[in-house]
């Protein structure tokens, strides 16, 4: 049974992924993906993507989605992606979550970012530090334990000056030191 689900979730993977590039939709792996390619591993049942592309072509992909088989219901994800610039479609039981870029240094990190096959598919994953950024800027748990898992793989490779430059431009610009504590945490975690 594991197997089958694995080869499910491979295939949702390549499914994303080719929707994604039909649309013609630049994008950046990030989430549990990422993690795996470049942190430690965990398991995952989605696809988070950082999208680079103007809302309009983002609404078209609501569109392409729909016509190919995902879950979606158009209205919803219209509404979503104009409220909290985001989309998420489904193929039972797995996600595609889509970011649409945002933050000043998200263009840097699509720049940077690594080319790998997953799945079968060339994709875009951010370096280990566009991860730790990402991951420290979310703040959750889950992601704060990715970001760890990061540092530990990484340690003193990690460009660590590039890290705290991002962080402090975007804390500044918030006026809130928070993501910063927060990297200072996940440093001490990652480098026992």
């Amino acid at each position: 049974m594991k197997r089958k689900t694995a080869s499910a979730f491979d295939a949702f993977c390549r499914e994303a992924f080719d929707l994604l590039d039909d649309a013609g939709v630049p994008y950046l792996v990030i989430g549990g993906l990422a993690v795996i390619a470049v942190g430690e591993p965990r398991t995952t049942a989605d696809v988070d993507v950082i999208a680079y592309a103007p809302r309009e072509q983002l609404l078209a992909l609501v569109d392409l989605a729909a016509d190919t088989g995902f879950e979606v219901r158009p209205d919803v994800e219209r509404t979503r992606l104009d409220e909290t610039g985001t989309l998420r479609f489904r193929k039972r039981p797995f996600q595609l979550d889509i970011i649409g870029a945002s933050l000043p240094f998200e263009d840097e990190a699509l720049a940077r970012a690594l080319k790998k096959k997953m799945f079968g598919k060339s994709v875009r994953l951010p370096t280990p530090e566009d991860l730790v950024l990402l991951k420290v800027l979310s703040g959750r748990d889950k992601d704060l334990l990715d970001a760890t898992g990061v540092v530990r793989r990484h340690g003193e490779r990690l460009d660590v000056r590039y890290i705290e430059r991002h962080l402090r431009e975007l804390c500044e610009l918030a006026e809130d030191m928070a993501a910063f504590r927060r990297f200072e945490e996940v440093m001490k975690k990652g480098s026992r």
